[in-house]
């Protein structure tokens, strides 16, 4: 029974985004009256002032929201199988050197036009996983001690690779890489929740089936 409020708590934090943002436009009543008429609670007048508050949590704060949720879920079942495969309740990403690979593909395909984000961030991060793999296995038997020292390397490497991007590109890019490595979600929208929703799952119910192995 706790587990199943435990599951509950993302609900009231869900309702209590809706009215936390920047905009002096829309104020939090103008949410709750919003919320109420989206509920039935009240008549829908359909004023001006209510098709701001539809933009504004329709088109900037739900997908936000609803996209930090996502990327959470598939942290948590990413950071779950990690400390699964290294019986490790402390291990992270960048022991593998996967965030810095990751990092490295994104700021790489902000810098130079052309090349898209999200497969070059991925496949920048399976590269590293991979170097680390190979590296440790040049010793003929794979321990987990060779696999971190190997992905401590990798992830120098990967991050040095970094901070060379960022020193040679021009400022206005640099921000958005410096946005993107900080998790910035203030251009999450529609189209990027629905892009996003599949891999997650798929790779969610992928963890799930081989939990047991």
């Amino acid at each position: 029974m706790k587990k199943f409020f435990f599951y509950l708590i993302p609900v009231p934090l869900i309702v209590l985004s809706l009215f936390i943002g920047p905009s002096d436009i829309v104020t939090s009543s103008d949410i709750l009256r919003w919320v109420e008429q989206r509920a039935g609670l009240i008549a829908d007048q359909r004023a001006d002032a209510d098709l701001m508050v539809d933009a504004i949590v329709l088109n900037v704060r739900l997908p936000r929201i609803l996209l930090t949720f996502l990327v959470g879920a598939a942290l948590t079942m990413s950071g779950s199988a990690l400390q699964a495969l290294f019986r490790n309740p402390l291990v992270s990403p960048d022991i593998l050197g996967l965030s810095a690979g990751a990092a490295f593909g994104a700021a790489l395909a902000l810098a130079v036009n052309g090349l898209p984000l999200q497969p070059m961030a991925f496949a920048c991060g399976l590269l590293a996983v991979g170097t680390s793999y190979f590296i440790a296995r040049s010793s003929r038997s794979v321990s987990t001690v060779s696999l971190i020292l190997s992905g401590i390397i990798v992830s120098g490497i990967f991050t040095a690779g970094l901070t060379i991007i960022q020193f040679l590109t021009d400022p206005f890019r640099l921000q958005t890489i410096v946005h993107w490595t900080m998790g910035n979600l203030h251009n999450a929208g529609w189209p990027k929740i629905a892009s996003s929703v599949l891999p997650i799952a798929i790779g969610c119910m992928w963890l799930l089936v081989i939990r047991w192995r």
